[in-house]
């Protein structure tokens, strides 16, 4: 896949993150430098417990790194209230789940058309919206079904609209493809990726899996605390 020239979306500078662990501290993030291009699908590959996770959170400004800067649309996160990193989340990054994160008393377009609630979108302009991606990620007659009566990859369909819905810049993507079985992961990658490109989203996938890594446009692998490119991964 070709490599995007567009300019960074994303910049990370010099991320240090420990673990307190006995009486000192286990690095999980040292030193990390990223960039990630407007419209790039990136994978970031690493071993459980590598720190990958970690760094998607601080990415979202869920967490925040003991040291080091995150740059978001040109936006230092960790500058950012508590207050406006939620903003920011809201209005500019989606979030998919391994484990869905689906709601379960609110039916799937409750789910899926919550991002726009929170961001103020009213009605009918909301359920116009939702009858979109729900179509687009092949969803379009489960609009009154509740989390518990999907299937495990119908329901991170709905949790990929309702990151997509309102629109954001930066999707992030945690194990996407974890809880499912090998068909249906293969699928739930096609909609995702698919559907970024086609809104022109930039996307960062976190994985344990080579075979999924290799269907983004460029692979980091996480290892005791440093990114390299994939070539250098030992797997």
């Amino acid at each position: 896949m070709n490599q995007t020239h567009n300019k960074p979306l994303l910049v990370v500078e010099q991320l240090f993150h420990s673990y307190r662990e006995g009486g000192g501290g286990r690095p999980i993030l040292n030193g990390i430098d990223l960039q990630v291009a407007e419209h790039e699908c990136l994978a970031l590959l690493g071993r459980s417990g590598s720190g990958k996770s970690t760094l998607l959170n601080m990415l979202a400004g869920i967490d925040t790194p003991q040291a080091g800067r995150i740059r978001v649309m040109d936006r230092d996160i960790n500058a950012l209230s508590e207050r406006d990193r939620t903003l920011l989340r809201r209005r500019h990054i989606g979030f998919v789940y391994q484990f869905f994160n689906l709601i379960q008393t609110l039916t799937v377009a409750e789910n899926v058309g919550l991002p726009l609630e929170l961001n103020g979108v009213r009605e009918p302009e909301i359920s116009r919206l939702v009858g979109f991606i729900l179509s687009d990620v092949g969803l379009g007659d489960r609009w009154n079904a509740f989390p518990d009566q999907l299937s495990g990859g119908e329901q991170q369909r709905i949790a990929i609209a309702r990151a997509l819905i309102h629109n954001p810049a930066l999707v992030l993507a945690d194990e996407p493809t974890g809880n499912l079985d090998a068909e249906t992961g293969e699928q739930i990658l096609d909609i995702l990726i698919g559907l970024s490109r086609q809104l022109k989203r930039t996307l960062v996938i976190v994985t344990h899996s080579l075979e999924v890594a290799r269907r983004a446009d460029r692979i980091l692998t996480l290892s005791d605390g440093v990114l390299s490119e994939q070539g250098e991964l030992h797997w």
